[in-house]
């Protein structure tokens, strides 16, 4: 996973680069570009299945911006990779590919298109029949339809866009922004439609249907995290129009002026994220790693760890089952190499179909088991599903407490 993360993040990056280079940004405009938008990210960054589809949402980009062809092979590797955000996140995949497979309807309308439609959809639907024999295989077919189809209309909720734009900060300013970059591109587009110059001009199509695409990522939850993950393709039209009106300045004094400035920006901004690398190897190489067992080699903050070990001897001594109802269960378990399906992740939207009803009923037919929870005075994630704590809190018999969780057990 750690070696994934790399992956990411450095992909991500590096592609931001080459989509800028190909839209014929010199080099020291698509590196400093590049560079603020890994200072946009850097903050926000996790290994998760968004980062997965901005990734390929990014070089879907750049291979459609490098490689403006209608060849059959051409159109299957942009299907196959549509594809595969499909099985990343469902809906956002969803948009994505029916996004990837059908714009192209707007440049031109003739039977190569079709042929490109058609050969899009079927690179499309490789990876998804893959995945369908792979379901198939490991017996998860109706689980996989009522985790992933139908559990989604038990996740209730939300955060508003709004939200981010009172936010008064750097932020708030950038989701100002964005919102308003897509409507001119969107404008852009429209005129060029109308004018029959889309085919000219299809980089601004390019651009504008998959900073939308990737942009669907913000609903239904828009808080930052998942907005600078929606809004990085956005971000990157922004840099491009913004460096292509400095690069094009031709007044040979400021057009000189700009060039040293920029050697010594660029060389900056290189020379501080050196530092600040160095820095970390440092504070990483003098931190205190963990003793758990998967968890080797990452540091880890003193007290947690404690707690873990606390509670992990806890689960150990204890001859009942012991079920952790929080949403970082999963840290306690994995130590201990235990799985406990639901009770790992035990957030809304991830209990499939019979959602928190489930749960209860699951605790009501439970004999001789110790179930923990937090107690009242320490905050809950905001996605606990309440209803099943309150079941605990109301039915079970409180027994003692560890760490800052309150002690149930079952009869």
């Amino acid at each position: 996973m750690r070696i994934v993360s790399v992956f990411f993040g450095a992909g991500i990056i590096f592609i931001t680069y080459k989509i800028l280079k190909e839209l014929n940004l010199n080099i020291k405009w698509s590196i400093l570009s590049a560079t603020l938008v890994f200072l946009f990210i850097k903050d926000n960054f996790y290994i998760d299945y968004n980062y997965a589809i901005l990734f390929i949402t990014l070089l879907l980009i750049y291979i459609e911006l490098k490689y403006k062809s209608y060849n059959i092979k051409y159109n299957i590797l942009i299907g196959f990779l549509a594809g595969i955000t499909i099985l990343f996140k469902q809906s956002t995949g969803g948009c994505i590919t029916f996004i990837t497979v059908f714009y192209i309807i707007l440049q031109r309308r003739n039977r190569t298109t079709l042929k490109a439609i058609m050969a899009r959809f079927l690179g499309a639907i490789i990876p998804c029949i893959l995945f369908i024999i792979y379901l198939i295989a490991t017996n998860s077919v109706f689980s996989f339809i009522d985790y992933c189809i139908l559990g989604i209309g038990t996740f209730e909720n939300s955060v508003s866009y709004s939200k981010l734009l009172q936010g008064k900060d750097f932020y708030a300013f950038i989701a100002l922004i964005v919102p308003i970059s897509l409507l001119m591109l969107l404008i852009i587009n429209l005129r060029n439609i109308k004018r029959k110059e889309i085919n000219e001009k299809s980089d601004y199509l390019i651009l504008f249907v998959y900073s939308i695409a990737q942009f669907i990522i913000v609903y239904p939850i828009a808080d930052k995290i998942h907005f600078v993950i929606a809004s990085v393709p956005t971000i990157i039209v922004i840099l491009y129009y913004i460096c292509k009106s400095i690069q094009n300045i031709r007044k040979i004094k400021v057009s000189i002026f700009i060039e040293h400035f920029m050697n010594v920006i660029t060389i900056s901004f290189v020379c501080i994220l050196c530092l600040q690398a160095i820095n970390e190897i440092y504070l990483y190489s003098t931190t205190e790693k963990s003793v758990l067992n998967h968890f080797a080699n990452i540091p880890i903050n003193q007290s947690l760890q404690n707690r873990i070990l606390q509670i992990d001897e806890f689960i150990n001594i204890e001859e009942s089952t012991v079920y952790i109802l929080d949403s970082e269960a999963a840290v306690y378990m994995i130590p201990l190499d235990i799985y406990n399906k639901d009770f790992d992740m035990f957030l809304k939207g991830n209990l499939g179909k019979a959602s928190e009803e489930g749960q209860v009923e699951k605790i009501k037919n439970m004999k001789d088991t110790i179930i923990l929870i937090k107690n009242d005075n320490t905050a809950l994630n905001w996605q606990m599903p309440k209803e099943v704590i309150n079941y605990v809190k109301n039915n079970l018999q409180k027994i003692g407490e560890i760490s800052f969780f309150d002690i149930y057990k079952t009869d």
